[in-house]
């Protein structure tokens, strides 16, 4: 099995290896010959009128595109295409001092506004990279989000950009590209003479240089697409043993968390054994009690799950996951409303975290017969998880189907 696994990653690192030695990356001939020159020399205080009015939809929304990123304080951000810095510096108080936010453009006068506007703003953790048109100019594995915000269509050579975004970017690290809908009828011709592609040749692109979508945040803007791709971390197997010395505990906060956001984070093991295997199914059987006041640990071990596929450079649809609550973790998939009366918490914190598991393909199912028992009505269960007739026979039917068996008792 061993060898198997080495012979994909050898298999990966040389579809990589193609990839980047691809003569397409060499791409001499701009798709927009010309789209750039206003950006040349551009008048300031007219680009900060256009870029930052209410008007433009990505203004508007700012604060809710920012939050949508989920950008970590102390982490390291570029923001590839700052233009005026609009979101240079909302990033520069979302990371906070101990992060950093690279501003990235191919005008030196942009440059120049955003960092007299960080001097005066205080914000010392901005820094400025004068790019070109055919790379960011970003050290190699040195930034943890790429942010690409109505600017992807101004790429005048898309192949070599992704590359050199690839390149800057950590293992693991997320590509987050937010431009125009192009959709013929729809959109105003101004968009549509502009704007080169729509956003299913844009996604083709990027998932061609390397890159797997993991988010598409569809209700947020209704003038531009909202797409999140990832660089994947993988877990080349080996059979190197681990280390005899003890390994440096990680942090929350410095783990992976390519597929589940924020729960489940999983940690680099170059030398471990027994990778994801794709194609595995498992049922998780969740009937332990926990803290009202916490995601229960059930969830989080399907999240770890498929974090662990995800840093080995799988998808969330390459393994298969049931989870069934019953006995005390049943009030698990309580509406808010009716967790509030039976706990002293006004919000359930487990429903983010069972809507982003179902977004990933996750079966969540409740015991009928353990809602009975506890007295809870039909109504009270969020309507997105599925009521069983009872645990047992969901575990005997998963069973059956070649599922492994996870107790969280």
């Amino acid at each position: 099995m061993r060898s198997l696994g080495r012979m994909a990653w050898m298999g990966a690192m040389l579809a990589a290896m193609i990839l980047l030695t691809s003569p397409s990356l060499g791409q001499d001939k701009s798709v927009k010959p010309g789209i750039n020159d206003s950006f040349r020399n551009p008048n300031i205080q007219e680009w900060v009128t256009k870029f930052e009015g209410e008007s433009r939809e990505v203004f508007a929304q700012r604060l809710k595109v920012v939050s949508a990123c989920e950008i970590p304080s102390g982490s390291i951000i570029a923001d590839v295409g700052a233009g005026t810095g609009l979101y240079t510096r909302l990033f520069a108080e979302a990371v906070g001092a101990k992060g950093t936010v690279f501003a990235v453009d191919i005008a030196p006068k942009f440059l120049e506004q955003i960092a007299t506007s960080a001097k005066t703003l205080k914000l010392d953790h901005i820094r400025t990279v004068l790019g070109t048109d055919t790379t960011t100019q970003l050290a190699a594995n040195s930034v943890d989000t790429v942010f690409v915000c109505d600017t992807y269509h101004h790429f005048e050579f898309p192949q070599r950009m992704l590359a050199s975004i690839h390149a800057a970017l950590k293992p693991g690290g997320r590509l987050i590209v937010i431009d125009f809908k192009r959709i013929p009828g729809t959109s105003a011709d101004w968009v549509l003479g502009h704007v080169r592609a729509g956003q299913d040749v844009v996604e083709r692109e990027i998932t061609d240089a390397g890159f797997r979508k993991v988010n598409d945040i569809k209700e947020l803007l209704k003038e531009n697409y909202f797409v999140i791709f990832q660089k994947p971390a993988a877990i080349p197997p080996t059979t190197t043993p681990m280390p005899a010395t003890p390994m440096p505990i990680i942090p929350p906060e410095k783990q992976a968390y390519p597929i589940i956001r924020k729960v489940g984070g999983v940690v680099m093991l170059p030398g471990a054994v027994e990778p994801p295997v794709k194609g595995a199914k498992m049922v998780i059987d969740i009937t332990a009690d926990g803290p009202a006041d916490e995601v229960h640990k059930g969830l989080k071990r399907a999240a770890l799950v498929l974090n662990l596929y995800g840093a080995a450079g799988l998808k969330a649809s390459d393994v298969t996951i049931s989870v069934v609550f019953h006995g005390k973790a049943t009030r698990c998939v309580l509406t808010d409303a009716a967790y509030a009366t039976r706990t002293n918490q006004k919000t359930n914190p487990n429903l983010p975290v069972i809507r982003d598991l179902q977004a990933v393909g996750v079966e969540i199912l409740v015991c009928g017969q353990a809602l009975n028992y506890s007295g809870i009505e039909a109504a009270d269960v969020t309507s997105t998880v599925k009521t069983a007739h009872a645990a047992v026979l969901v575990i005997v039917n998963r069973q059956q189907q070649g599922f492994a068996y996870v107790p969280v008792h």
